[in-house]
């Protein structure tokens, strides 16, 4: 724009130079009688002048457009481009760009429509199996603790909801940690009533165990032993999984094998040794030697409540025929008569 201005300028002060107009006009009339004198036309330093001006200005003139026009024209140029440019980056690529679009809209839907309905499935199917895997479980069985559905002693459910005397047989020997081996069909009233096959853990019902000792037993019935007796048929001794390591001093680990100790009323009281009382109570009883508190056969003295105090009675209790390790050894024959073992719920 300076340079249009500069131009304008310049041809307005050339065509407004009054006192050149005059001396020209007068340089003019000599040039004339100059040419008549001679016949010809004589150059003159008017002459000169004039074309020298006729000259830069048509030399000038379309220069001095030309770079008016260019001038304009670049400014127009720059103008529409800068404009165009700031627009576009703003008005149409980042908010008509597909990559925006797309990547939006597919990843927010895909996420919470499916895994939230999979995960809701899933924690809905199993919840359900395992409500109904609990509710299958039969609530007799449960409550009994017995496999064969009936309590030899703790006969009142309610009163011993997490404790029971069952009654039964077993040949296979041992009382520690023994699996169930005849699918718990043992018991008094069980179909495998003679417990052939089976292990002290087949009179229990599922969900039960042999009660492991003293402190299983107290943890399930405060009183300990007090209660065995109700719904029992005497003389019964129902053992746990507690043994000794001699001289009625209950213990455990591997080298407490010595005896068997529980709950009923067949079998050696122990109780009137302090010593003994504070290391096995709750627990009352046990078997002696060879199991010789448990059966008639065996020379059992009179402080114990032996099986040669009842006329009669088959011996039920075998313990083998090492002093040391009864409680590794014991198995059970009559299923009917002298008790079994004590069932814990799990």
């Amino acid at each position: 724009m300076r340079i249009l201005l500069g131009a304008i300028l310049f041809l307005a002060a050339c065509s407004q130079t009054t006192t050149g107009d005059d001396a020209t006009s007068a340089t003019g009339d000599q040039a004339d009688a100059l040419d008549v004198h001679f016949g010809a036309d004589v150059p003159t330093t008017a002459d000169a002048t004039a074309d020298a001006l006729t000259d830069a200005v048509a030399d000038a003139a379309p220069d001095a457009l030309a770079d008016v026009t260019d001038a304009v024209t670049d400014v127009l140029t720059d103008s529409v481009a800068d404009a165009a440019g700031d627009a576009a980056p703003d008005a149409i690529a980042p908010d008509v760009s597909q990559a925006d679009v797309q990547p939006d809209a597919a990843p927010d839907a895909t996420p919470d429509a499916v895994p939230d309905a999979t995960d809701d499935a899933t924690s809905d199917v199993a919840l359900d199996a395992a409500d109904d895997v609990t509710s299958d479980v039969p609530v007799v069985t449960t409550m009994t603790g017995c496999s064969d559905g009936s309590r030899e002693g703790f006969g009142n459910q309610q009163n011993f909801p997490t404790i029971a005397a069952c009654g039964g047989a077993w040949d296979q020997p041992g009382i520690f940690n023994m699996p169930a081996k005849c699918n718990r069909q043992g018991g008094n009233d069980g179909v495998n009533a003679a417990g052939t096959g089976c292990t002290v853990t087949d009179l229990c019902a599922t969900g039960w165990h042999v009660c492991y000792g003293k402190d299983d037993v107290v943890f399930r019935n405060p009183n300990g032993c007090a209660g065995v007796m109700t719904g029992a048929t005497p003389p019964v001794f129902f053992t746990t999984q507690m043994s000794s390591s001699g001289s009625f001093n209950c213990a455990s680990g591997a080298a407490a094998t010595n005896d068997l100790f529980g709950c009923g009323n067949l079998g050696c009281d122990f109780t009137g040794n302090t010593t003994c009382k504070a290391l096995c109570s709750p627990l009352t009883l046990s078997s002696h030697d060879l199991c010789k508190g448990l059966r008639n056969d065996l020379s059992c003295g009179d402080w114990c409540n032996h099986l040669g105090k009842y006329p009669g009675a088959p011996n039920s209790w075998d313990c083998g025929t090492d002093g040391d390790k009864e409680a590794l050894n014991v198995v059970k024959t009559h299923p009917e008569q002298q008790g079994g073992v004590l069932c814990c719920l799990d």
